[in-house]
C-alpha cells in the first residue's frame, strides 16, 4: 500500500468502491439538454469517459460496447429528486451510448405535485443539473509513477438518474466529495474534508458495524448494518427486491421478443424484410415501424405541387422499355390503327405500340379492351429532341416545349387537385392491404407494486381494390392524321384532363358502392362542420381546422379545397367586422395561412380541409385506350375512351374535415 499525494493506492475491489464508506454507489453530474414541453421529457448526457478524481485514483467510465449495463434504465428506472428514493418525479424513457462515447437518456416527468413543481423549474431553466447513480461491476487499475492511479470501470450499471439542486463539485464531479477509502487499520490517510456521516453510521461504527448497500442472500438490494467481514447484521431498508428485478427483466425480455416477432411478421407480409431488420437493430417500436412501412409501401409522398410526391416507381406494369422507346410510343399511331383495322399500313406503323401493349397486359395481369399503354410510357415524357426522330413518326417534327416534356402521369396530376395532393401508389397488381393504426396507447392509474395492464396495439388493414374510371375525349379525323409532337401532346393532355375530372369527382363524393371509390365526404367519422349559410364565415373555416387539431391530426401541410364561388366569396368578405378590409382570401392564395386549392368539382358551398397527404391514390397497371368511331361519325369525329383502374384509401379519417350548409 502506498500514498500518492492524497490518494490511496491499493488492490481496490468493486465492492469497496460501491461501499464508498457508507455513502453508497458513486454518482456523476451533468446538465439538462433538450426540453420537450409537449411530451414532458428532457434529454440529458449523464455520463462520459472524462476522468474524475476519486479516493482510489482517477476514475474513467468505459463507454465501449457492453461496458454499460443499461438493463435498469431500459426497464423504466426511476428519476429522483436529489437522489431521494422517496421522491420519484419521473422515469427513464430511453437510454443509449452514442458514437461519441457519451451516455444519454430521455427522462419523462410524472404529474405528482412535486414532479410538477420540478418540471416547471426545469422548463424555466431554474433546475439545470442531473446526476446519475451507478454500481461498479468490474475494474482495471493502471499504476502511474508520480501521480494517482488510473482506474477504468470496465463494467458498470446505472440504476437511477436524479435532478439535483446543487451540482457536483466541478473539480471532482461527484455529489459531495471524492469519497473515502475503506477502513483498514491505521494506514488510512488523513482526510482533508470533514467526515460526513449519518447518525445511523456514527451510532454503529463504535461497535464495529457500518451501514452498507448490499445484496442479501435472496438477491434483494438492501441498506443494512454489516460487521467487519461484510456480513449483514440488520436490514434497515429494502431498496429493490430481486423478484421485482427478475419480473422486470422477464417482462422486458418478453416485450422485446414480441416486438421482434411483430416486426418480422410485418416485414415479411409487405416484402420489407430489410426494413424490419433495421427496425429491430434500432429498437424501433411496432407503432413507429407501421408508420414508416406505410410510407415505404405508399412511396412516402406529399404534395406534388410542393415537390413532395415521389414518382410511381413500382415495377408492376413496367415492361422494360428504354427511354427512347417509351418516349416514342405514339397514342396517335395506336388510334389510327384501332380506327382502321383493315388498313395494312396503319397496322404496320403501329406494330411497336401493339407489341408493347401485349407485354403490358401480361405484366399487369389485365386484358385491354383496346390497347394498353405501358407504365413505362405513362411515366416518361415525350421525345422532344429536335435533332431527328428517335423512333416512329413523332420525333423531331416540332420544337420542344415544357408541356410536351411532361409525362402522362404528370399531366394527370396537374389537372387533378386530389391526385396532386394525395400520396400516390402506382403499378399495382391485384387487391392489396396496407397497414394502419386502429387505436393508440392507453393510460392507467395503478397502485403501488401493481402492474400496468398489458395492452396490444390494434392494427388495421387498409384495403385497396381496383375501380375502373372511364373518360373520353374527341378528335377529328384530320387531327388523327397528324404526326407532330404538338398533336400528340394535345391528345394526351385532353385525355389526362378527362380522367382527372372523373377521378377528382370520385375523390370528393364517391359513394364506395356501385364500382366507385369512397370519397372524402362519405368517410365514416369525418369531422363535419355545418355552415350557417351557403358560403362559410371565417370563424366557420377556422372551426374546420379546430376539428382536425382536436384529433391531433393537424400538420403544417394542411389545405383548404373549394370551388370558384368559394374563392370569390373569400376575396370579398372580411375576416371580422372592423378588420380594416382584411379579407378571408390572403395574399399568396392562402386562407388563415393554409394553401387553398380551387376546383369546380366541389359543389357550391362545400369546403374540404385537412392533411390530404393522408389520402392514398392507388393506380393499377397501364392505361387502356379504345376507339369509338360511330357515336359522332356524322361529324367526322372519333371518340377516344380511356380506362384507368384506381382506388382511394385514407390513413387517418381524423385528418379530414368537411363543411357545408345545412341540408
Amino acid at each position: 500500500m502506498r500514498l500518492v499525494g492524497q490518494a490511496l493506492t491499493r488492490a481496490i475491489t468493486p465492492e469497496q468502491i460501491n461501499d464508498n464508506r457508507g455513502n453508497g454507489p458513486l454518482r456523476r453530474t451533468a446538465e439538462v439538454r433538450n426540453v420537450d414541453e409537449e411530451a414532458r421529457t428532457v434529454e440529458v448526457a449523464f455520463s462520459s469517459e472524462t476522468p474524475v478524481a476519486r479516493w482510489f485514483g482517477d476514475e474513467v467510465l468505459d463507454h465501449g460496447t457492453g461496458a454499460m449495463d443499461d438493463t435498469r434504465l431500459r426497464n423504466g428506472a426511476a428519476v429522483l429528486w436529489n437522489h431521494n428514493m422517496d421522491v420519484q418525479i419521473g422515469v427513464v424513457e430511453s437510454a443509449r451510448v452514442d458514437s461519441d462515447r457519451v451516455g444519454r437518456a430521455v427522462l419523462r416527468f410524472g404529474r405528482s405535485q412535486r414532479a410538477e413543481e420540478i418540471w416547471e423549474d426545469v422548463v424555466d431553466g431554474v433546475i439545470r443539473h442531473v446526476s446519475v447513480g451507478y454500481f461498479v461491476r468490474a475494474i482495471t487499475t493502471e499504476e502511474r509513477d508520480g501521480e494517482t492511479d488510473k482506474v477504468t470501470i470496465t463494467e458498470w450499471e446505472p440504476y437511477e438518474i436524479s435532478l439535483v439542486s446543487v451540482p457536483a463539485d466541478a473539480s471532482v464531479g461527484v455529489g459531495r466529495s471524492v469519497g473515502e477509502p475503506p477502513e483498514e487499520g491505521g494506514d488510512e490517510p488523513a482526510n482533508t474534508e470533514p467526515q460526513r456521516e449519518t447518525a445511523e453510521t456514527a451510532e454503529t461504527r463504535g461497535s464495529g458495524m457500518k451501514t452498507k448497500i448490499i445484496r442479501n442472500a435472496n438477491g434483494d438490494l438492501v441498506r443494512a448494518k454489516v460487521d467487519e467481514n461484510g456480513e449483514i447484521i440488520e436490514v434497515i431498508e429494502i431498496l429493490e427486491r430481486a423478484s421485482e428485478t427478475q419480473a422486470l427483466v422477464q417482462r422486458g425480455t418478453q416485450a422485446e421478443q414480441q416486438r421482434t416477432a411483430d416486426l418480422l411478421e410485418l416485414g415479411e407480409q409487405y416484402s420489407a424484410q430489410s426494413l424490419a431488420a433495421e427496425a429491430i437493430r434500432n429498437g424501433t417500436s411496432v407503432d413507429d415501424f407501421t408508420r414508416s412501412l406505410l410510407d415505404h409501401v405508399a412511396g412516402n409522398g406529399g404534395s406534388a405541387r410542393s415537390g413532395g410526391n415521389q414518382p410511381l416507381d413500382d415495377d408492376a406494369g413496367v415492361i422494360g422499355l428504354t427511354d427512347d422507346e417509351a418516349r416514342s410510343f405514339s397514342f396517335l399511331r395506336a388510334f389510327r390503327a384501332l380506327a382502321n383495322p383493315h388498313d395494312r399500313r396503319a397496322q404496320e406503323e403501329a406494330a411497336f405500340e401493339f407489341e408493347a401493349s401485349r407485354a403490358a397486359e401480361q405484366t399487369s395481369n389485365r386484358e385491354a379492351q383496346g390497347i394498353m399503354v405501358p407504365a413505362d410510357v405513362l411515366r416518361r415524357a415525350l421525345n422532344t429532341s429536335t435533332s431527328g426522330s428517335a423512333a416512329g413518326d413523332t420525333g423531331g417534327d416540332s420544337i420542344a416545349s415544357d408541356l410536351m416534356a411532361q409525362s402522362f402521369i404528370e399531366m394527370l396530376r396537374n389537372r387533378s387537385v386530389l391526385l396532386g395532393m394525395a400520396t400516390p401508389m402506382g403499378g399495382l397488381v391485384g387487391n392489396i392491404d396496407i397497414p394502419g393504426q386502429a387505436s393508440g396507447a392507453t393510460g392507467y392509474w395503478i397502485g403501488e407494486d401493481d402492474d400496468a395492464p398489458e395492452e396490444t396495439q390494434d392494427l388495421r388493414q387498409i384495403g385497396l381494390s381496383p375501380k375502373t374510371a372511364a373518360a373520353y375525349s374527341e378528335i377529328t379525323r384530320k387531327m388523327l392524321q397528324q404526326s407532330s409532337l404538338d398533336a400528340e401532346a394535345l391528345v394526351r393532355r385532353d385525355l389526362a384532363r378527362a380522367l382527372a375530372l372523373t377521378m377528382d369527382a370520385a375523390g370528393f363524393y364517391g359513394t364506395g358502392t356501385a364500382n366507385q371509390p369512397l370519397g372524402i365526404k362519405n368517410l365514416t367519422g369525418i369531422n363535419a362542420v355545418i355552415f350557417g349559410a351557403v358560403q362559410p364565415t371565417f370563424a366557420e373555416l377556422v372551426q374546420l381546422e379546430t376539428e382536425v387539431s382536436a384529433d391531433n391530426a393537424d400538420v403544417d401541410s394542411m389545405a383548404y379545397i373549394g370551388n370558384a364561388k368559394f374563392r370569390g366569396h373569400c376575396k370579398t368578405t372580411e375576416k371580422f367586422g372592423g378588420s380594416n378590409g382584411a379579407t378571408i382570401w390572403e395574399p399568396g392564395g392562402t386562407v388563415n395561412g393554409y394553401r387553398a386549392e380551387i376546383t369546380n368539382q366541389v359543389i357550391d358551398g362545400d369546403v374540404f380541409h385537412g392533411n390530404f397527404a393522408d389520402m392514398i391514390a392507388a393506380m393499377w397497371g397501364g392505361l387502356d385506350l379504345t376507339i369509338d368511331p360511330y357515336s359522332n361519325s356524322k361529324k367526322g369525329r372519333l371518340r377516344i375512351v380511356a380506362f384507368q383502374d384506381i382506388d382511394f384509401a385514407y390513413r387517418n379519417v381524423e385528418s379530414f374535415a368537411y363543411g357545408a350548409d345545412a341540408p
